[in-house]
């Protein structure tokens, strides 16, 4: 739309308008994606991108929810935590490896998981470090789907490239926390 129409629409300024697309593509939520013909000069047209679909839909944690629910009960135990394990590292794959000395990959394994959302400090404690977390960024599937944590263990290990261990308090506000041996060099990467 363009802003005139957003405008008439939304029954607001056309700088109330401009102000808030400004703010939308700063957050890569709206895109400029070409113009319309208007009574002096062409107007602007603004669509909402991939990104802000995703960001402004309300079915997607539904969606997940039931597909861990579905997959929780007609897996095996060890066929869940394989798959959830193989998510994380996964997803991995979409973030840079980290590098330097354990501490360093431990460090960022938590700067890592505060993108997400959640608020990580890093512990060294009796031979290994601790990523703890004030909160988990997947609060609303582990709640109900405990196997969701695991896709964070597999992550984390990938990303530091040394076994990550699950120590996630699951109590009414559930937060995260992995193990991780100080002594945890490279793992191979295929």
């Amino acid at each position: 739309m363009t802003v005139e129409e957003l405008a008439n629409q939304m029954h607001l300024t056309l700088n109330a308008v401009r102000n808030q697309l400004s703010k939308l593509q700063e957050s890569n939520l709206v895109v400029r994606s070409g113009t319309r013909p208007g009574v002096s000069k062409p107007s602007a047209v603004y669509s909402i991108t991939l990104e802000g679909q995703a960001q402004f839909s309300t079915i997607y944690l539904p969606v997940l929810t039931e597909f861990l629910r579905t997959t929780e009960r007609d897996s095996s135990e060890g066929e869940l935590i394989s798959f959830m394990r193989e998510t994380g590292k996964s997803l991995s794959e979409r973030y840079p490896k980290a590098t330097g000395t354990i501490e360093q990959r431990v460090n960022s394994a938590a700067r890592l998981l505060k993108t997400f959302g959640g608020i990580p400090q890093v512990r060294a404690r009796r031979g290994s470090f601790v990523i703890e977390s004030l909160g988990c960024p997947l609060a609303a599937l582990t709640s109900e789907n405990l196997a969701a944590c695991i896709i964070l263990e597999g992550l984390i290990s990938e990303h530091i490239g040394s076994s990550a261990r699950m120590c996630c308090i699951r109590d009414p506000a559930p937060r995260c926390c992995f193990e991780i041996d100080k002594k945890g060099g490279q793992t191979a990467r295929a």
